[in-house]
């Protein structure tokens, strides 16, 4: 018996000791939520300022703004999961499948066409791109002020870290600085809060004296990933174009799995507790959410990180829709609606503000 196998064995039965405490509603509750979303038909910003009254509408409900800029254009081929929020300093990202990044500022005042002083367009360099790179998720850490985006090539993948993200000017070439493991491949998801990064990969060299395979979560800083801070194995039920969600004042990371193109009949989003990482690898979800047939097409996954909303958004293949999948309180069990956005809307990045009102 190992000493890993120990520890493993000590943590865990302290996981559930301690897991049993929490509140599901730790995260202060759902009120004062609002909802951006990317329109790449009309390259503008749906804005809804209350989340819970979209919630509570029928299955469509107009945006109380719209928000232009002549800017947005350079992000209508947005990437997958290509718009975060920084909760701090009231600023929105969108980035491009092909690297370029729009920054809006004072995003919870703008109503209508954003004043040129406010927006910001940048992009990252062409040099360190990998072949046939194209950009997917992003996420921001708002207490490091520091930008996190998915690239995956031909044969390879990488995250790039923007650091000082809210400082890049008008124009700039953001040069590689990499957070990436070699050995990994399909490089889909990206969380990252308090220096703290996770990261879903497809596939990469194997681990532990298992030698295990496929599908795997990894958690690291914002230079490296940690060799054993991973979590893989046919336990994990991880599955094709892994998306990440991070509740940060509960410690639960949501993994969203695209069950059509993954072939999985199971409940399409496994919730892992942060405090998983560094156990053994091959651990199951702490629970699994969601269904298999009501959400089989989730690209895109989003939490509020201290209220209780998780957001997904339904796409096929490489194509955007119009619909998001709205859990409130999804810990609690309760089962997730569909809304629509405008007709002939596509969008494939949304993000919530936490700190709205």
């Amino acid at each position: 018996m190992t000493l890993r196998f120990l520890f493993s064995l000590v943590a865990s039965c302290l996981l559930l000791l301690t897991g049993c405490k929490e509140t599901t509603d730790a995260s202060g509750g759902t009120s004062g939520a609002a909802l951006y979303a990317f329109d790449s038909t009309t390259s503008q910003v749906f804005v809804w300022k209350d989340l819970g009254t979209l919630y509570d509408s029928t299955a469509t409900l107009a945006p109380t703004y719209r928000i232009s800029s002549t800017l947005f254009t350079k992000v209508t081929a947005l990437a997958w999961g290509g718009v975060c929020f920084d909760s701090q300093r009231g600023v929105l990202y969108l980035v491009s499948e092909t690297g370029t990044i729009v920054r809006v500022s004072s995003i919870r005042t703008q109503t209508g066409s954003v004043p040129s002083a406010e927006v910001v367009s940048f992009a990252l360099s062409n040099t360190g791109r990998l072949t046939n790179g194209k950009f997917g998720q992003v996420a921001l850490d708002s207490q490091n002020n520091t930008l996190y985006i998915t690239e995956n090539g031909d044969s390879s993948t990488q995250i790039w870290v923007v650091a000082s993200a809210s400082a890049q000017g008008q124009d700039a070439s953001v040069t590689l600085q990499a957070l990436q493991n070699s050995s990994d491949s399909g490089g889909t998801g990206v969380v990252a809060a308090s220096g703290v990064v996770y990261g879903f990969f497809l596939d990469g060299g194997t681990v532990g004296i298992e030698a295990l395979t496929g599908p795997r979560l990894r958690r690291g800083s914002a230079t490296s990933f940690g060799a054993t801070d991973v979590i893989l194995g046919s336990s994990t039920a991880l599955g094709k174009y892994g998306v990440l969600a991070l509740d940060t004042a509960n410690g639960y990371l949501f993994v969203g799995r695209h069950n059509t193109d993954a072939a999985s009949t199971a409940s399409p989003i496994q919730v892992f507790r942060t405090g998983q990482f560094g156990l053994s690898y091959n651990q199951a979800p702490y629970l699994t959410l969601g269904s298999a047939t009501g959400q089989p097409d989730i690209r895109v996954l989003t939490h509020a990180g201290n209220r209780d909303w998780l957001v997904g958004l339904k796409g096929t293949g490489t194509v955007g829709a119009g619909t998001f999948y709205v859990w409130k309180q999804p810990m609690a069990g309760s089962a997730a609606k569909s809304i629509l956005a405008p007709t002939g809307s596509v969008v494939k990045g949304v993000a919530i503000d936490g700190n709205a009102s």
